[in-house]
């Protein structure tokens, strides 16, 4: 397992593995990416009281906290709270699974840049895997069990058929319909909803290398790409396999613009700054679904599918671009409001939106004509050219690929 760790930070190996406990279970503290969104002094503003700033935690870092791993799983009065046999059963295997989570709450709020580093605005947990599973283990493990727990019962009860209700199914993979919806009765009707859970699921895209992609530097859950009718991962497909989810599009995958258009083959100052900066050409275009759970106004948890052979800078991977691009842009526009206002979970929802819908858009390749209007807008320009010199069948048949693709790529957005 290998561990990124950020600028300036210290490593410390820990071997999770050597630890039987972890062995045993689908996640562990090396595979989740903690971010904690807090006030720090940055030393050249003057008249503020401090600048939001996200920082990753290092798993090695969690040591300390881990010691009540198994705290949540002994002390949840799980007959008290249901008086079905299965649903107890159902809660006390969440809890030994994912239990562990718990140790990650944060119970302080920051309100001055003077406040402990125990304090915080916001904890977001990043999970590199799409298992309908982990969802309810996430709920479970991080959500408030000393408030009322009843309502967390309640929860997930309705977590459980949200995902009942939204999972779609296709020759491809399992996949959600976009969706989002509160997990607690009635909390449409409340006036202040930042407190409340909620799910939400998007797709987006992304792209892809043509063919096998690089070997991962890590492998989030091993179940991960493992197909079968008890599989409950939701894979990464294609945009032909995210439109056509009964048929094998298997020999039109090499007929995508973006395998077909190559524009660094013309041009060399852009083919040195691809091989350059980001190492992998891109050639296919995916579809990614990004789930973010909302436990309560300080806690939230995102899900994307493994990309982690992507490079983290330039930012590549969705964890990164969210925290390097997305987040900058949203902060920055919290220190230029004249309102007084709080960074909850509810404002890292539209956060790590910016950073999955946004992509393919020009403000994350303004350096390199690859975002997705330069690539269509380059490819119909190149076909256009051809087209005036000598019209063919083959051409008019490309520019209804390119519809093709562009109205799939509508559908997605909208």
């Amino acid at each position: 397992m290998i561990e990124e760790y950020p600028k300036g930070a210290t490593p410390v190996q820990v071997d999770w593995q050597s630890d039987q406990y972890w062995r045993n279970r689908r996640l562990s503290p090396a595979q989740l990416q903690v971010h904690d969104i807090r006030l720090e002094d940055t030393g050249w503003r003057t008249d503020s009281d401090g600048m939001l700033e996200m920082r990753e935690v290092l798993s090695s870092t969690l040591l300390p906290h881990l010691e009540n791993r198994d705290r949540l799983a002994s002390t949840i009065p799980f007959e008290e709270l249901s008086t079905n046999r299965s649903e107890q059963m159902n809660l006390r295997s969440l809890a030994n699974e994912y239990g562990w989570m718990n140790c990650l709450r944060s119970e302080d709020v920051q309100q001055n840049v003077s406040d402990p580093e125990s304090f915080r605005k916001c904890r977001w947990i990043h999970i590199s895997s799409k298992s309908s599973d982990y969802l309810s283990g996430c709920l479970l493990a991080l959500s408030d069990w000393n408030e009322k727990p009843s309502q967390v019962v309640s929860a997930l009860q309705q977590l459980e058929h949200c995902v009942y209700q939204q999972e779609r199914f296709s020759k491809h993979g399992r996949y959600f319909a976009p969706f989002f919806q509160y997990l607690l009765d009635g909390a449409v009707d409340k006036k202040d909803l930042t407190n409340d859970p909620m799910l939400l699921s998007v797709p987006f895209l992304d792209w892809s290398v043509e063919g096998e992609p690089p070997p991962l530097r890590f492998q989030i859950d091993p179940r991960e790409g493992y197909q079968s009718s008890r599989s409950s991962s939701h894979l990464l497909r294609s945009i032909l396999q995210h439109f056509y989810r009964l048929e094998d599009t298997s020999d039109r995958e090499s007929q995508q613009v973006f395998t077909k258009h190559k524009p660094w083959l013309t041009d060399r100052n852009l083919d040195l700054k691809v091989r350059r900066w980001y190492g992998h050409y891109p050639k296919s275009l995916n579809v990614d679904e990004l789930w973010i759970l909302v436990i309560d106004a300080r806690h939230i948890v995102t899900f994307s599918s493994n990309q982690s052979w992507k490079s983290r800078w330039p930012p590549l991977q969705l964890s990164a671009r969210i925290m390097e691009i997305s987040f900058r842009g949203i902060r920055n526009a919290f220190v230029n409001s004249s309102t007084e206002q709080d960074y909850t979970a509810t404002t890292h929802v539209i956060t790590c939106l910016s950073g999955s819908l946004g992509m393919l858009h020009r403000s994350f390749w303004s350096d390199i004509p690859l975002c997705l209007a330069d690539r269509y807008a380059s490819y119909l320009g190149h076909l256009q050219f051809r087209l005036h010199r000598s019209p063919s069948t083959s051409l008019v048949m490309h520019l209804l690929q390119v519809q093709e693709e562009l109205n799939i790529i509508i559908q997605i957005m909208q």
